[in-house]
């Protein structure tokens, strides 16, 4: 094989492995939360959604993806600290692709725009940040108002 055959085979084989780690990644990181209603303007989501046992250990994530019928896109939730969130709506402002959690931050497959745990333009093309949604918490509930 020629060093250049060899050279472009090998970076070929390199860029598809990273896409393939990137795309794995994304699949397996989200965690849609499974009881969420809808209360007059509010989702109502439980706290114990970001709770996680595995082998009887338990762990807290920290984000939550919420889907609902009367919305376009979802919103991730994430936990900033003790009883400190923020919700996001999964729209990017670029092109309007769908964002994904990554972690503690959000990618845009699309363009690969990035946004932090509360929506701002890490990186672009995107040059605005994310809608974010106003949120109240009491000792078990996270009520995101959609008005």
């Amino acid at each position: 094989m020629k060093r250049c055959d060899f050279i472009r085979t090998s970076c070929l084989a390199c860029m598809g492995g990273s896409a393939l780690a990137i795309a794995l990644q994304g699949c397996s990181s989200a965690y849609y939360a499974k009881q969420v209603t809808l209360n007059e303007n509010n989702l109502v989501v439980n706290k114990a959604e970001f709770i996680e046992i595995k082998k009887e250990v338990k762990s807290e994530r920290n984000v939550i993806v919420i889907k609902h019928e009367k919305l376009g896109f979802p919103i991730a939730v994430f936990r900033l600290a003790d009883n400190q969130y923020s919700a996001i709506y999964l729209e990017c402002t670029h092109q309007g692709n769908e964002v994904q959690p990554h972690g503690d931050y959000l990618v845009c497959e699309g363009h690969g725009s990035e946004f932090d745990n509360k929506g701002n333009v890490l990186q672009g093309p995107a040059e605005k940040p994310l809608r974010v949604f106003p949120l109240k918490t009491d000792g078990d509930h996270i009520y995101i108002s959609l008005a």
